[in-house]
């Protein structure tokens, strides 16, 4: 979250801002929104990678440090693998090949491949526009557009306290770390260091809590209401050279839907990975 912020005030303030960073918050909002919901729901692999090969061709557009995005990728792509390797040996009928240990065989299926090997497209590619969002747009204008398409205001307060709270709840941590770490903790054997880092995140724990239940009777004491109506962030129209692009992306989001269900009536993509 740091590193999404620290991207887009680098991208704005040094020299010309990428196109992405110059669109309109709404548009963007919406059209990378809509394109999160449609890929989680394609069914051909060949959509699945497109997007996800758009999505990191987006994001170079952004002048991104390379190793701070791979390393971000790691969580979903290990995910991806975990959901794959669960799948080959659990779904199918059709066997593929048989891995023989001991007395014990596992069976590989030929429905788990394609299943398993879609999905994780899907989870690295949805996970791509995501991070394409939070790096080309800030925080406020994304909650803002979420207030504008009516999503409901107590959601939208919870993330804006989440959003505004996670970095001091990060900076707790790592002070705390670091206490441990100038106590000698580093020198202690794994179990006890395991052991110390569960009480760290107890305590952390305990207190984001009381800090919760703090703010909230403060929200309350100003009079907080999750129906009150707040100002407008978006005073001005969307500039027409952003609704064109706005309506291209949808033009292209909805070409990708007619690809994908004419693969799928074909059953090219799954007949082309097996």
């Amino acid at each position: 979250m740091a590193f999404a912020m620290e991207v887009f005030a680098h991208n704005t303030k040094s020299g010309p801002a990428p196109y992405l960073c110059r669109l309109d918050g709404r548009i963007k909002t919406l059209v990378l929104f809509t394109a999160i919901v449609i890929v989680s729901c394609l069914t051909g692999w060949p959509c699945a990678a497109g997007a996800l090969v758009t999505a990191l061709a987006l994001m170079a557009t952004l002048r991104l440090p390379l190793k701070k995005v791979l390393w971000r990728m790691v969580v979903p792509f290990g995910v991806g693998w975990l959901v794959l390797a669960s799948l080959v040996f659990s779904t199918g009928h059709t066997l593929y090949f048989k891995i023989n240990l001991w007395h014990w065989s596992l069976c590989v299926y030929r429905e788990g491949i394609i299943l398993g090997f879609l999905i994780m497209l899907r989870i690295l590619a949805t996970v791509s526009l995501a991070m394409l969002l939070s790096f080309s747009t800030p925080m406020v204008e994304i909650l803002a557009t979420l207030r504008l398409v009516k999503i409901p205001a107590l959601i939208i307060d919870l993330a804006e306290m989440i959003f505004r709270y996670a970095l001091s709840l990060a900076e707790s941590s790592a002070t705390m770390r670091k206490a441990q770490r100038a106590r000698g903790g580093d020198g202690l054997p794994w179990y006890r260091q395991a052991k110390d880092l569960g009480a760290v995140a107890g305590n952390l724990m305990v207190k984001s809590f009381d800090r919760s239940v703090r703010i909230y009777k403060a929200m309350l004491a100003r009079g907080y209401d999750e129906d009150s109506q707040t100002q407008p962030y978006f005073t001005g129209p969307i500039p027409a050279r952003d609704i064109f692009t706005g309506v291209m992306a949808g033009l292209i989001l909805a070409a990708l839907l007619v690809f994908n269900f004419a693969l799928a009536s074909k059953g090219w993509s799954h007949n082309w990975i097996l």
